[in-house]
């Protein structure tokens, strides 16, 4: 066996002992009340005031569903990294939204919300996503790279939203 043998049988074993499951979360606090977060949050037709995805793939082409806002609302894309879906499962103003994704033709599922909750005079606004990445050994690395793939996007969403629901 030569140095490189070992360190590829080494990154196999060890990828069918990491967790095939993630969670991403990250949160920033804004001086809007519910409502003003969720008229931007709770509507799809508001997504592109603050979301990152165009910023991460300009050829991004997104189709809302018949309905944009509430449980049922629904968009789907095309982009440079593949394609993919997102249903709400819940809308409530006081609290926020949450929805599943499915992405390159249903073959990675997973769940996402947008909570928010008041402290102090505004609302500490959270991002979520967690999900399980199916494949043996691979899907561990990446779901133990998720948060650092997908953190830095979601702090730039958060950022942007805190900007839209404060000015």
């Amino acid at each position: 066996f030569s140095v490189f043998s070992l360190l590829c049988v080494a990154a196999v074993v060890v990828g069918f002992f990491l967790p095939g499951t993630f969670t991403v979360s990250r949160s920033i606090e804004v001086q809007a009340t519910p409502e003003e977060v969720y008229a931007l949050v709770g509507d799809l037709e508001k997504w592109p005031v603050w979301g990152p995805w165009k910023d991460a793939d300009e050829a991004l082409q997104v189709t809302l569903g018949e309905r944009t806002q509430g449980v049922g609302a629904s968009q789907s894309w095309v982009g440079t990294d593949g394609d993919g879906r997102l249903v709400f499962t819940k809308a409530e103003p006081q609290t926020g939204i949450a929805f599943d994704l499915l992405f390159n033709e249903d073959a990675f599922a997973n769940t996402s919300s947008i909570t928010y909750h008041e402290v102090g005079d505004g609302l500490r606004v959270t991002w979520e996503m967690s999900g399980e990445v199916p494949a043996p050994v691979v899907g561990g690395y990446l779901a133990w790279m998720m948060p650092d793939m997908v953190g830095p996007m979601f702090e730039d969403g958060l950022v942007k939203l805190k900007a839209a629901a404060e000015g």
